[in-house]
C-alpha cells in the first residue's frame, strides 16, 4: 500500500465513522482526493509509516472505534494505537468464546436487556462500564433488530445517539456466523428463563 492510498483509506474510513451521510462500503471506500494536494501535507510522513502496518484498515479501525476524533499522527505513532489494534484483533480471534462470557453480564430476562424506560437500556449501560465488548453489543443488536427502536425512544440523547451510530457503522466490519451466535444465545437463554 502507499502512502497516498492509506490517506485515502484513513480518509475514507474516518468519514465512514463520524459524517452521516457517508458509507464506506457504499461508496467501496472512494473518495474524490487527488495527490498533488497529498504531496503539499505536512503529515505525509505518518501516512508513510501507516502503510508499512500489517493491517493499515484494521489500525484505523480499531482506534476509531476508541476515538473518532483520532488524528493521523497519533495513529501513526503511538503505543496506545497499537495496543488498542491488538486487543481489537483478540476480540475478533475469540469472537465466539467472548460474545459467550459476556452474555454472563446480561439480564436473566432477555428482552430487558434491550428495554428503554426513561434511560439508557442495559445493554447500553453494560457496554457504558465495559462490561461487554462493541462487537457482542453490535451482534446482539444486529439479532435483536432493536436500533430503530433505540434510535426512536432515545432520540434526544446524545450519548446513545453516537453510540448508536457507532453500531451501525461497525457493523459491516464485523463478520459473525449469525446462526451460531444465535443458538448461543437461545441456548444460555432458554436455560435460564
Amino acid at each position: 500500500m502507499s502512502a497516498f492510498d492509506c490517506y485515502k483509506e484513513y480518509v475514507a474510513l474516518k468519514n465512514h465513522f463520524t459524517k452521516p451521510g457517508y458509507d464506506y462500503f457504499k461508496y467501496n471506500g472512494k473518495m474524490k482526493l487527488n495527490y498533488a494536494s497529498f504531496e503539499k501535507r505536512n503529515d505525509k510522513l505518518f501516512f508513510q509509516k501507516l502503510a508499512k502496518h500489517e493491517d493499515p484498515q484494521g489500525l484505523i479501525v480499531s482506534n476509531l472505534l476508541r476515538d473518532k476524533k483520532l488524528w493521523i499522527r497519533d495513529l501513526a505513532y503511538s503505543e496506545v494505537s497499537e495496543k488498542t489494534f491488538q486487543e481489537w484483533q483478540r476480540r475478533k480471534q475469540s469472537l465466539t468464546y467472548t460474545f459467550k462470557q459476556e452474555l454472563e453480564q446480561l439480564l436473566p430476562n432477555f428482552d430487558a436487556n434491550f428495554k428503554v424506560s426513561g434511560n439508557h437500556p442495559h445493554l447500553m449501560k453494560l457496554y457504558f462500564s465495559k462490561k461487554v465488548s462493541v462487537e457482542t453489543m453490535v451482534i446482539l443488536v444486529d439479532l435483536v433488530k432493536c436500533s430503530k427502536h433505540w434510535y426512536d425512544q432515545l432520540q434526544y440523547d446524545p450519548v446513545a445517539d453516537e453510540v448508536l451510530n457507532t453500531i451501525v457503522k461497525y457493523r459491516p466490519f464485523l463478520d459473525y456466523d449469525r446462526e451460531k451466535v444465535k443458538n448461543i444465545v437461545v441456548e444460555k437463554f432458554s436455560a435460564t428463563g
